[in-house]
């Protein structure tokens, strides 16, 4: 990262205003809207327009470019592996630093075991598939568990204590907060230690808020800003979003194709650059499907989950499983949570949960 004072035309004033903004980096400032910087800043019309012009001449990120010079670049960009063959071989060698990740499905289809195991693969060297970077996780379900991140950290050979803290947690009650704490977490991307953010789950509170045919335009307004906002973010800092979206129900679709569409219609479909649909398949095995990527084509693996994450296979699973037991004590099963939420909270069937 550069800082911001390295940009041409950013005097010291300046720099302060773009500070006290969360703006302290080239790459942050190339990737602002102009005027709503300068309502944010208060400086003048001009000077927004040459320093943002500036920035994005600093950082190089911009510009034509041939496709051989661009085949380079993006060789070069680090990616990170599920640490599953079946899954990172198909991805030609993992995600994308500065991807936009959705994961949909059905309830109890793994989305939430997927960010677990991608937060902790996210920690690793960059050796071993990982980004070496701390995650920050927005909780809008309370679906955030510890023991999970513990079992996943001995699994991958990290220190539990480590990787529990080197992710930061905030519990989201309104789908205004997430806005709210924009900023902050685009101060704490630029400072290039986090590498990843995660919400699970990204749609459920505007589900609930937003409700009735009359509130649909503000609902996929405020999605579209959000999903702005981290597509800019990404591209300035390779930082990576995962984010988990329900499902409705189809009606029309029954007997003629999948009746389980991801919300958030056209706005999130066209955001995300990898969109996987997870569910419930025989044996308790997860289904994972690519159905949407520009360099990828679509997939469908089975995977098992449990204690520590996906697993290529049964075996695999049972023995990490003994072996993190022995060092976390007696676990149970991992769908249990899932369980005994519902049943606390009186969840409705999974085929009500669809239904809008």
């Amino acid at each position: 990262m550069t800082d911001v004072e390295a940009v041409p035309g950013v005097g010291p004033a300046a720099a302060k205003r773009l500070k006290e903004a969360f703006v302290t980096t080239a790459e942050i400032l190339s990737v602002q809207n102009p005027i709503d910087l300068q309502t944010r800043t208060k400086l003048g019309e001009a000077t927004v327009a040459k320093i943002i012009r500036n920035a994005r001449d600093v950082t190089g990120k911009f510009g034509f470019k041939s496709g051989i010079e661009l085949e380079k670049q993006q060789a070069e960009v680090p990616r990170l592996k599920f640490g599953i063959e079946s899954l990172d071989s198909k991805l030609f060698g993992g995600l994308e630093a500065g991807s936009i990740v959705e994961i949909y499905g059905n309830a109890r289809g793994g989305k939430t075991f997927l960010c677990h195991h991608l937060a902790v693969r996210c920690q690793l060297p960059l050796e071993q598939g990982g980004l070496e970077g701390r995650i920050l996780w927005l909780d809008t379900e309370s679906s955030f568990k510890t023991k999970h991140i513990r079992a996943n950290a001995i699994r991958w050979g990290l220190d539990p204590e480590v990787v529990l803290g080197n992710i930061s947690v905030a519990t989201i009650a309104l789908s205004s907060q997430m806005e709210e704490y924009a900023e902050q977490i685009q101060l704490m991307l630029a400072e290039g230690e986090y590498s990843m953010l995660v919400i699970d789950s990204f749609t459920g509170l505007f589900r609930q808020e937003y409700t009735g045919i009359g509130t649909l335009a503000s609902r996929q307004y405020s999605i579209n800003s959000l999903m702005n906002w981290m597509r800019r973010l990404g591209l300035a800092t390779d930082a990576i979003f995962v984010y988990t979206n329900q499902v409705t129900t189809q009606i029309s679709t029954y007997g003629s194709g999948n009746p389980s569409a991801p919300v958030g219609g056209h706005v999130l479909s066209h955001a995300s650059d990898y969109r996987f649909f997870t569910r419930v398949g025989a044996q308790k095995k997860r289904k994972i499907s690519l159905k949407d990527n520009s360099g990828v084509p679509e997939f469908d693996v089975e995977v098992h989950i449990g204690w520590g994450g996906l697993y290529n296979d049964a075996t695999e699973k049972k023995n990490a499983e003994k072996m993190i037991s022995e060092k976390l004590g007696s676990l149970g099963s991992p769908d249990d949570d899932e369980d005994e939420k519902k049943q606390k909270k009186g969840k409705k069937t999974e085929e009500e949960e669809q239904e809008e």
